[in-house]
């Protein structure tokens, strides 16, 4: 019966010019046109997706976004490498890296979370927030390799032939480690976007003032804020910061 309701109503606004659109969707299309407009002015050709889980920002990118670029998707957690593997046979501009970006090249524990979009190098800390608790809890931890932008960035960019990369960051609370990896490469991105911390919902956790600081002094403004999640008294937890570089350099590391 509801969603009889719920169609007709979308039919009666359509009739009238006007299309409903539920709360979640009309946020990621606010994104998603940001986005698209930053890409497309900046001349971006590439993203890399630090903290790929099972593709959901290559899903984004390429449904909402509409980029048609190469992506390059890292990610560390064995079962999610191999989804990732299989998805991308499907799109030829997609590339997997089986490893974490970090500060130091090396192996570490990682936290595979019962919710595994929580996984982390940090351990939860749900005092904060308890509505996290039974999601963001380690149900096993998994040694995975650590390389750095500065590593990488060059040699992809040797073998894809891209010049203008867009930096995507989303490794609960990681973020900061693998710009610090980077320092050599950051001049050279002009934009990015990492996910910022209001209430740390891991031990140790960068906030959202350590990142846009730590970013601001290496020449990036911020462009746009989206909010990620909220708990249930509605302060925000974490939102997304795109940030655009004052003066990258030419179009090639």
């Amino acid at each position: 019966m509801l969603q009889i309701v719920k169609d007709t109503a979308r039919k009666l606004a359509r009739s009238a010019g006007y299309d409903i659109v539920p709360l979640r969707d009309m946020r990621e299309r606010d994104f998603a046109i940001h986005l698209g407009q930053l890409l497309a002015k900046l001349q971006i050709d590439c993203v890399f997706d630090v903290g790929a889980n099972v593709g959901q920002y290559r899903d984004f990118l390429r449904e909402k976004v509409f980029f048609t670029g190469e992506i390059v998707s890292f990610e560390p957690v064995a079962r999610h490498v191999d989804i990732l593997r299989r998805r991308a046979r499907s799109d030829r501009r997609w590339r997997i890296e089986p490893y974490a970006l970090g500060s130091a090249p090396g192996t570490a524990g990682i936290n595979v979370m019962k919710s595994d979009q929580f996984s982390s190098f940090l351990e939860p800390d749900n005092a904060a927030v308890p509505g996290f608790a039974g999601l963001n809890e380690a149900a096993h931890v998994e040694t995975v390799e650590i390389r750095t932008l500065d590593q990488v960035m060059p040699e992809l960019q040797a073998a894809m032939g891209f010049r203008r990369p867009y930096l995507k960051l989303d490794t609960q609370g990681f973020d900061l480690e693998v710009l610090c990896g980077g320092l050599t490469m950051l001049p050279w991105i002009p934009a990015l976007q990492t996910e910022a911390s209001v209430i740390g919902i891991y031990k140790d956790m960068p906030s959202y003032v350590d990142t846009i600081r730590f970013l601001n002094e290496r020449g990036f403004e911020i462009s746009g804020l989206y909010p990620i999640s909220r708990d249930e008294s509605l302060r925000l937890i974490e939102f997304d910061c795109v940030m655009i570089n004052r003066g990258p350099g030419p179009g090639s590391a």
